[in-house]
């Protein structure tokens, strides 16, 4: 081996094995099996405004950190709500100008990593959308089931 390729193969090594810190890096691999699991969830999660029946959700990044014994997880998810071209506003205002909602909703996660188990969730919703929506990530919502599939998914559970 010369010594650029064995230069560049100590780089590699050295951040591979390079302890995490506070600036610690998202875990692509972690945050795509997580994602796996939470974008359909939020995707096809119901709109909680009245009249606006259409839902254009979308996970827009999921942050996976391990930190040693907990690990963080960041959620960001674009939230849309707008009415369909079926309901009576849609029909009084034309086809072209809907009525619509879009907020942004973050979410922050700390997992146990002995058992990859959900230890908090901090929901930090933009405007009222996202707080109807913040329901979604309680003690009983479809995404905080979803995120914790996730974490069985890359625990093997």
């Amino acid at each position: 081996m010369g010594p650029l390729k064995s230069a560049k193969f100590m780089l590699t090594i050295s951040v591979t094995l390079a302890p995490f810190g506070a600036a610690s890096a998202c875990d692509a691999l972690v945050g795509t099996i997580i994602t796996k699991q939470l974008g359909p969830a939020i995707e096809q999660a119901d709109c909680p405004i009245p009249g606006l029946d259409k839902p254009g959700h979308k996970l827009v990044g999921v942050c996976y950190e391990s930190a040693g014994a907990t690990s963080k997880i960041k959620i960001d998810t674009a939230l849309n709500c707008h009415a369909s071209g079926e309901i009576v506003i849609s029909k009084l205002t034309g086809g072209d100008n809907k009525p619509s909602k879009t907020e942004n909703l973050s979410v922050e996660a700390e997992a146990r990593g002995s058992d990859c188990q959900l230890v908090s969730v901090d929901v930090k919703p933009s405007g009222e959308l996202a707080k109807l929506a913040a329901s979604w990530f309680d003690a009983n919502g479809k995404a905080r089931r979803a995120l914790q599939q996730g974490l069985n998914d890359v625990c093997k559970k």
